[in-house]
């Protein structure tokens, strides 16, 4: 009906103004991007020392309500205990996109809790990074390693379509 009124009043084409757009029972017509925005994973694991781990498990809940409640960006932040190792505490952090978790990685409450918590693990946080698209997760983002630059697959020579280190000697003055 809009169309055909707005084609008898001598207009060429559809006008981009939201009120003449075509409509099927009054609701407007028109494409939606569904599913264009990525996010920010980030995985946190600390592994604390036997005699500190109710210290840890509390620097760890402090440092997840202040996460909450004082930061921008963040879609989920949670800590959850390890159900086999009684000394591991796991962090789920989604961000909106790479600005806002690289906010909250220099963010006053991590750092303050990374220096705190320094002391009572056993080895430094576990941080690992993925991609989060269309509620799926993707693969670990790593700079160096099977999908990148200087990976197992080339210094064993186990890629089967070349690059990298071979099996082959390649010198001429020495074949052994």
């Amino acid at each position: 009906m809009q169309l055909q009124r707005s084609l008898a009043a001598g207009r060429r084409g559809l006008s981009r103004h939201p009120a003449s757009r075509p409509s099927r029972g009054g609701v407007p017509l028109g494409a939606v991007r569904k599913g264009g925005e990525k996010n920010v994973v980030c995985t946190k694991t600390v592994l604390a020392k036997a005699e500190h781990a109710a210290k840890v498990k509390e620097l760890c809940a402090k440092y997840e309500e202040d996460m909450k409640a004082n930061q921008a960006g963040i879609l989920a932040f949670e800590c959850t205990e390890d159900n086999f190792d009684e000394n591991a505490v796991h962090f789920w952090e989604r961000y909106k996109n790479s600005a806002y978790f690289n906010q909250g990685m220099q963010s006053k409450e991590t750092t303050a809790f990374l220096k705190e918590v320094a002391e009572y693990v056993e080895k430094p946080v576990g941080i690992a990074l993925f991609e989060y698209a269309n509620g799926q997760i993707g693969n670990a983002c790593v700079e160096i390693g099977p999908k990148g630059e200087g990976g197992l697959d080339d210094a064993t020579g186990a890629n089967k379509y070349g690059g990298g280190a071979r099996y082959e000697q390649t010198s001429n003055t020495v074949q052994l």
